[in-house]
C-alpha cells in the first residue's frame, strides 16, 4: 500500500511539474518511470532488517554518529537488475552518455555472473572506483554510470533506511546537519508548517528536522555568516549559503504550496538554481558529509539528461 501511494505521489508531482516547469519537459519521460519503479519494486525486495538494537541506535545518535556508512547498506541485486531494465526502456534515444553507461554496466554483469552482487555493491563506495575491476569505462562518463547504478540501488537503500526509522526514533536525539541514518548531506531543505526546517537525504531519502540557522555541511550557526538568495519569479525557492565553508543548499518553502512534493524530482527541476548559486561563487556540497566521511568526497549532483 505504501509503495502504491508513493508511486501516486511521483505521478502527481510530475504532472504538477509539467505545468509549472515546462523548461524541464524533456526530463519527465525518463524520470517518471524511473522514480515510479523505485517505489513499486520495494514491495518485492528480498531484504531482511538489519540486526541492530535500539540501544545501539540511540548511543550512535547521542554521539553524533549515523547508524550506517553508505557501503554498509544491504542490497537486492535482482531488484537492481529489474531497475536497470526499466532504465533501459526510459533512457532517451538521443542521450548517448546514459546509453553508453547502461551498456557498459549491462555487459559487466553479463561477463561476470559470479560477481554480480560485488559489482552492484561497488557502487556504494565513493572514495575509490572498485567497479572499474569489471566495468569497461572507455567512452563512459563516471557521473552517468554512478547515477544509473545508484538509481538501481535506491530501492534497497531506501528500504533499509525506512525500516531503521520505523524501528528507532531519532527525533529527540539528532541535531546534526547530516543524515542520522547514513551520514550524507541533504539534497533539499524544506520549510514546513510553523516554519520547521527539514533536510532530505541525498543518499537514502531520510528526512530529519534541522535548526533554522544551521549549515548542513559545516554546522556553522552564526547568523551573520549565513544567508540566502532567491529570485522574484520563484519566491518560494531559496538558495541558502554559508560564508564559512562556501557551500549552498537549495530550499523550498512549502508553507503556502499545495502541489505534491517528490524530493528526487526537485533535484532535477531546480538545476537552474544550481547555476544561480554557482555563478554567485558558492559551491555544490558533496553528498557524503565531510564530518562523517572526510574531505575530498564526491560532488553530489546527477548529470543532466539531454
Amino acid at each position: 500500500m505504501q509503495d502504491r501511494q508513493a508511486s501516486h505521489r511521483v505521478r502527481s508531482a510530475v504532472e504538477a511539474a509539467r505545468k509549472s516547469k515546462p523548461a524541464y519537459e524533456h526530463l519527465f519521460s525518463f524520470l517518471e518511470p524511473l522514480f515510479t519503479a523505485q517505489q513499486e519494486i520495494q514491495s518485492s525486495l528480498q531484504l531482511r532488517p538489519l540486526d541492530m538494537e535500539e540501544a545501539q541506535a540511540l548511543d550512535a545518535w547521542r554521539e553524533g554518529r549515523p547508524l550506517l556508512k553508505r557501503w554498509e547498506f544491504p542490497i537486492d541485486g535482482d531488484a537492481a537488475e529489474r531497475m536497470l531494465a526499466v532504465a533501459e526502456r526510459a533512457i532517451p534515444e538521443d542521450n548517448g552518455e546514459l546509453g553508453r553507461a547502461h551498456q557498459a554496466l549491462e555487459q559487466a554483469l553479463a561477463r561476470n555472473p559470479s560477481a554480480r552482487t560485488a559489482i552492484w555493491e561497488s557502487f556504494l563506495h565513493h572514495e575509490w572506483n572498485p567497479w572499474e575491476e569489471w566495468v569497461d569505462m572507455e567512452g563512459v562518463e563516471a557521473a552517468s554510470l554512478l547515477f544509473l547504478a545508484r538509481s538501481c540501488l535506491r530501492p534497497s537503500v531506501e528500504w533499509t533506511a525506512r525500516d531503521l526509522c520505523r524501528r528507532f526514533s531519532f527525533q529527540d536525539h539528532w541535531r546534526e546537519g547530516y543524515c542520522p541514518v547514513c551520514g550524507s548531506l541533504p539534497s533539499l531543505l524544506t520549510l514546513e508548517d510553523q516554519g520547521r526546517r527539514w533536510a532530505h537525504c541525498s543518499w537514502c531519502g531520510t528526512a530529519w528536522p534541522m535548526a533554522r540557522l544551521q549549515c548542513p555541511a559545516c554546522d556553522n550557526r552564526r547568523h551573520d555568516r549565513l544567508g540566502y538568495l532567491y529570485t522574484e519569479q520563484e519566491p518560494h525557492y531559496r538558495i541558502y549559503y554559508c560564508q564559512e565553508c562556501a557551500c549552498y543548499f537549495k530550499a523550498l518553502d512549502r508553507r503556502e504550496l499545495l502541489s505534491p512534493l517528490w524530493v528526487p524530482l526537485e533535484e532535477w527541476t531546480t538545476l537552474h538554481l544550481d547555476l544561480v548559486a554557482q555563478r554567485a561563487g558558492w559551491k555544490t556540497p558533496p553528498s557524503p558529509a565531510p564530518a562523517v566521511y572526510g574531505d575530498g568526497a564526491e560532488e553530489g549532483r546527477p548529470p543532466l539528461v539531454s
